[in-house]
């Protein structure tokens, strides 16, 4: 079964409640709409972006072809967060593959609440290191896995971060984010169709038995939501480690 989804990004969700006091101020709510690019390559990194829902693919560009994908965020992650806290420009593409809703803030107040909240810039060290994680599994997996290895993982992640059966998801995009031949894909989503897998319509990619696809995906669909787990694991532990250490209320008593 794929992971709870809910309308909340999961950074902001994991901020105690002082904490996200901080950023609260400086967020703003916009739409992400499936085609927008939120940045590009070598632009300079103004925004950092927390999305609620959808999905956004992380790519770079090729001479030749539109690009493979390095990273997906839902609202499991942060975009542009770890360049923004370093003032480095942009190192890709950010576009929006699904349609959803984000909030954002800008980078300098993102960085000043990191300088100036420890807390808050443990957290963000974690999210950071989750992406590239997924980045170096990526190279991993183009290079050591098979297509319908590779395929079956990416549509478990996308699967993971809109929480719908049918993603909206053409073949030949499939096939620019794997960096491979739109022929390859279709031969390999045949199969899958065939076997009862999923169901490839016109514009969408239904999945019909999660369990299958997630018995034929290469190994590092688990590595990577493993990963994923004990970052959340390790914020549970924090948490419960500073409410534990912190000094009980006492009410105070009037001077007869």
């Amino acid at each position: 079964m794929p992971p709870a989804i809910s309308d909340q990004n999961q950074f902001l969700s994991d901020l105690s409640a002082n904490e996200l006091a901080v950023l609260r101020p400086h967020l703003v709510d916009f739409d992400i709409t499936a085609g927008d690019c939120l940045h590009h390559i070598g632009d300079p990194i103004e925004r950092v972006v927390f999305p609620h829902s959808g999905v956004i693919c992380m790519t770079l560009p090729l001479r030749d072809a539109a690009g493979a994908v390095v990273a997906l965020v839902g609202r499991e992650g942060v975009v542009g967060g770890l360049l923004a806290t370093a003032s480095m420009p942009s190192s890709c593409n950010a576009e929006v593959r699904i349609d959803g809703r984000a909030s954002l803030i800008s980078a300098a107040a993102y960085r000043y609440a990191l300088d100036h909240h420890p807390s808050i810039g443990r957290l963000a060290a974690r999210y950071h290191a989750v992406m590239m994680a997924q980045v170096q599994q990526n190279a991993v997996c183009n290079a050591a896995h098979k297509v319908e290895g590779r395929i079956s993982r990416w549509l478990l992640e996308l699967h993971d971060r809109s929480g719908d059966n049918r993603i909206p998801l053409k073949q030949d995009t499939l096939a620019q984010m794997l960096a491979i031949r739109r022929t390859t894909v279709s031969l390999t989503a045949g199969n899958l169709e065939k076997d009862g897998v999923i169901i490839c319509g016109r514009g969408y990619m239904q999945i019909v038995s999660r369990d299958e696809l997630q018995r034929r995906s290469c190994e590092c669909y688990g590595r990577v939501t493993g990963y994923v787990e004990r970052l959340h694991a390790a914020q549970r532990e924090d948490v419960a480690r500073l409410e534990f250490s912190e000094p009980p209320k006492t009410v105070p008593v009037k001077a007869s």
